[in-house]
């Protein structure tokens, strides 16, 4: 059983169109503790993103099942435990940014406008939390593409989920402001204690963020290797040069190139 806000997949597949379907899961076991970061990386196609919607109960999977914290991912997901940050932040362009974050907690009916999860304070503590003090009042089309995943992430934790699921929040982002984000998220994500499922296609992203960081094979994706990362918190952007942070870079890669290797020989048999 897990912990309040753990997570525990057991044998997950997932097959889509029926038995002469494509399989894109075959057999992922994964423990996530209370309060782990935990980065899923693996070469396109093989089920990142598919995984991150079975935990998240927006896909029901065809064998194996997921617990979080005691309930299942559908429980979880009415109960509130889940904040999302996608690729693309999704924003409402007539609502300024703070409207923006407010907006679950309006949608869900829970208006405390002084305090609490969803209070007008906290959003504005999330937004300075993520460097956006003094943007309150304007529109997603006035700011950044970077300035507005930073509104995303704050809409995410403005009602205070146990669990954050982040599908390649930074991907579309150019290096700089990637760097920028990623310190900012380790900061927020100390502060609000959250247990983050995070999807990226960059090694280096998910080494600097994670406690472990997960391989998943090609397509069906399978777990291939659990990875601990062995820099103590904080960490800064310098960690990156650091010659364990080098080695284990480079491994992963390597797996990754072996992986994609026998994926070639095996299609051209």
């Amino acid at each position: 059983m897990t912990t309040s806000s753990g997570i525990a997949i057991d044998g997950v597949g997932m097959q889509f169109g029926g038995r002469q379907g494509v399989t894109a899961l075959e057999g992922i076991d994964l423990n996530i503790s209370a309060g782990e970061f935990v980065a899923l990386v693996g070469p396109s196609g093989c089920g990142k993103s598919t995984l991150l919607r079975i935990v998240s109960g927006l896909l029901e999977p065809t064998s194996g099942c997921v617990d979080v914290g005691g309930k299942t991912p559908d429980e979880a997901r009415r109960d509130i435990d889940f904040g999302f940050v996608f690729q693309q932040p999704a924003l409402f362009p007539w609502l300024r940014v703070l409207g923006n974050v407010l907006l679950p907690d309006r949608v869900l009916g829970r208006r405390s406008p002084n305090r609490g999860p969803g209070s007008e304070h906290v959003a504005r503590e999330l937004l300075r939390d993520v460097g956006l003090e003094g943007f309150e009042d304007h529109y997603p089309g006035q700011v950044s593409g970077g300035m507005r995943q930073r509104v995303a992430l704050a809409r995410a934790l403005s009602y205070d989920p146990k669990i954050l699921l982040m599908d390649e929040p930074f991907g579309a982002l150019d290096e700089f402001t990637r760097d920028r984000l990623n310190l900012q998220l380790l900061d927020v994500c100390k502060k609000a204690g959250s247990t983050v499922l995070f999807v990226t296609h960059s090694i280096q992203e998910a080494i600097f963020l994670a406690d472990r960081v997960v391989m998943l094979s090609p397509r069906p994706g399978h777990v291939t290797r659990i990875a601990e990362v062995p820099f103590p918190r904080p960490r800064n952007l310098e960690v990156r040069y650091e010659p364990e942070f080098a080695a284990l870079a480079g491994e992963l890669r390597g797996l990754l190139v072996v992986e994609d290797e026998v994926e070639l020989a095996r299609k051209q048999l």
